[in-house]
């Protein structure tokens, strides 16, 4: 069993700033309770493996730090197991790709949390990067694995997108490509005027973000 070490971190830490500046940063209904930083020795040594395959095999990779939005009661076997890559979007179905999902955007992954609890629980999570590709939304079955990379068969895209840039919504396919750093425990208050001008119109949708 993997030793999985959560350390609530305090207001003036420079780790909390640095979560919590993330957090705010595309969300103004939510606000956060506390903030844990995670340690698993295990997944980590995992991600990192991973790291250097990808390194080996595209030349390039960049580390990403996304949301995840799950249920409270899932957090525990997640620190502990990382995301299920087999198992992830059974509840509402896969959108945009058949894998674990994150999103750049607060907001968008709180709706995949506990919907019925005042304290709800977030993942900020580092994940591997190296080729992505925009796809278009669907709600029927999606296809196993990313299409060939362009002239690069048979190595495929890594990393499936909404939209590329924005990273609204990723998802990864591949096992140990990502691992939670932090738990975000946080509860919905009342919204502020928030300008969502980096985002287009149609973005502004919480139904479309298959986790």
């Amino acid at each position: 069993m993997a030793v999985v070490e959560r350390t609530t971190l305090t207001p003036d830490a420079n780790d909390y700033q640095v979560v919590s500046d993330l957090f705010y940063k595309t969300n103004n209904c939510l606000t956060i309770q506390s903030i844990e930083a995670v340690k698993n020795d295990n997944l980590e040594l995992k991600f990192k493996d991973k790291q250097e395959e990808y390194k080996d095999t595209y030349g390039e990779v960049r580390v990403v730090k996304v949301w995840h939005g799950t249920k409270s009661r899932n957090v525990d076997s997640i620190l502990e197991n990382n995301f299920d890559v087999s198992r992830h979007g059974q509840n509402r179905g896969h959108r945009f790709g058949a894998g674990v999902s994150f999103s750049a955007i607060t907001f968008y992954a709180s709706h995949y949390c506990d919907e019925d609890e005042d304290l709800r629980s977030m993942l900020l999570c580092e994940v591997l990067v190296s080729n992505i590709v925009e796809v278009p939304e669907t709600k029927g079955r999606m296809p196993p694995q990313p299409p060939f990379l362009p002239g690069r068969h048979p190595l495929r895209y890594d990393t499936l997108a909404k939209d590329k840039e924005k990273m609204d919504v990723i998802v990864k396919m591949d096992a140990n490509a990502f691992r939670p750093t932090h738990v975000v425990n946080f509860k919905k208050t009342g919204c502020r005027r928030f300008s969502w001008s980096w985002l287009d119109d149609s973005d502004d949708d919480d139904s479309d973000y298959g986790f």
